[in-house]
């Protein structure tokens, strides 16, 4: 499937600049550590109140436009459905987008080096946010010329300033896609324009090692390559591990590496994780809701709850319950319960899904547990039944 990750740079709003990237003030920097913490938080509504106060404090600078766009794009990537069921996100995006690359074309007409190359970055960054979203439209042609020109602005960033590490990421996003993805690949060849895979890898890594802002955007790209294009679950283990430590509250982090341990045998670690998810869960159930459809569907989008997938997670259910057989009931246990027996509801199971339903409802409660369980005994719970309940949970008061 399409890697549909692209957070591209959100932690960029110059201020005055220097070789080498843009310097912020610690205002800017405030707003924009704390809308990334949010966005890996899954706390969408906030990452985007951070993104605002940006510009806000700065209605003429691209950056602002550029990080709000980025931040509504990776919660698209993330939630499937999400344009379609809110289109005024939509909106949001494409006008962010298009004040970005009219915003950024004051810098590209100045005098001073350093804000042409900032003017190219931005306008580069933001028209390769909008070929992701045409990619994911199944909108080749616009994503691939939208592409094109993403690239000639950020060739032109590195020709001002070679050590523009920040650029290297969508250089190399752009690369390894082209290079990748047939429907691209196939224009790149009529139109005369190829990626290299390997180029677009080591272009993603340099900016992952030493872009001063984009270092956790390029790792976690690099991540879903990793886990997602390439299953190289080892390799995405050692990026994970890397976010983890930036982002030790993050449940998205804490899914992933709880995944990778599974797919990687370690069953122990891979239960505590689940342990950590359930904690954040218990705390506050009614605040976690709006999360699971992107824990749930970020790694598949449309594909999202494939056979393949439902049944793998049954596997580690499976071993969860046997781990847990001799503790008291809990919250945690109910959890398993439920999900089992969703599970099982949409691989076709419905009898063994029932008895789960049955179990949760003298399990003790954990959120909607009862609730959820008692709608899935009056009708069953299959795959697109569960989309809508996380569509309708994801949604914003």
């Amino acid at each position: 499937m399409p890697i549909n990750v692209l957070a591209l740079i959100l932690v960029l709003a110059p201020v005055s600049a220097f070789a080498g990237g843009a310097r912020t003030s610690p205002t800017v920097d405030a707003h924009l550590d704390e809308g990334l913490s949010a966005l890996y938080g899954l706390d969408y509504a906030r990452a985007r109140r951070a993104s605002r106060k940006l510009v806000e404090l700065e209605p003429d600078n691209p950056f602002g436009y550029l990080f709000e766009a980025g931040a509504v794009w990776w919660q698209a990537s993330q939630e499937y459905g999400l344009f379609r069921d809110t289109p005024t996100l939509q909106g949001l995006f494409e006008q962010d987008v298009e004040a970005a690359v009219r915003k950024s074309q004051a810098f590209i007409d100045s005098s001073d080096k350093q804000s042409r190359a900032d003017g190219h970055f931005v306008s580069g960054m933001a028209l390769g946010i909008r070929g992701q979203w045409n990619l994911m439209k199944g909108k080749w042609l616009d994503a691939y010329f939208d592409g094109k020109k993403a690239v000639k602005h950020l060739k032109k960033c590195v020709k001002i300033d070679e050590e523009y590490e920040d650029a290297y990421l969508g250089l190399g996003v752009f690369d390894y896609q082209s290079a990748r993805l047939s429907g691209i690949a196939r224009l790149g060849v009529l139109f005369g324009l190829r990626g290299d895979e390997r180029r677009g890898l080591e272009r993603i890594r340099r900016a992952a090692d030493k872009s001063r802002f984009a270092r956790r955007q390029a790792a976690q790209f690099l991540s879903s390559i990793y886990l997602v294009d390439r299953r190289d679950d080892a390799r995405a283990l050692a990026v994970v591990l890397q976010l983890r430590g930036d982002f030790p509250d993050s449940p998205y982090f804490v899914f992933l590496e709880a995944l990778l341990r599974h797919r990687l045998g370690d069953e122990d670690a891979s239960l505590a994780l689940a342990r950590r998810l359930h904690a954040a869960v218990a705390a506050d159930p009614e605040a976690f809701r709006p999360k699971y459809l992107t824990l749930v569907c970020g790694l598949s989008g449309p594909d999202c709850l494939a056979a393949e997938d439902v049944a793998r997670a049954i596997a580690w259910l499976d071993l969860a319950l046997e781990a847990t057989a001799k503790e008291r009931p809990d919250g945690f246990k109910t959890g398993l319960r439920l999900l089992r027996g969703l599970a099982l509801d949409i691989s076709g199971r419905r009898d063994d899904a029932v008895a789960e339903y049955q179990t949760v409802e003298f399990l003790p409660p954990l959120g909607q547990s009862r609730e959820i369980a008692r709608a899935c005994l009056a009708a069953p719970c299959g795959r697109e039944a569960v989309l809508k309940r996380l569509r309708e949970m994801s949604k914003e008061d």
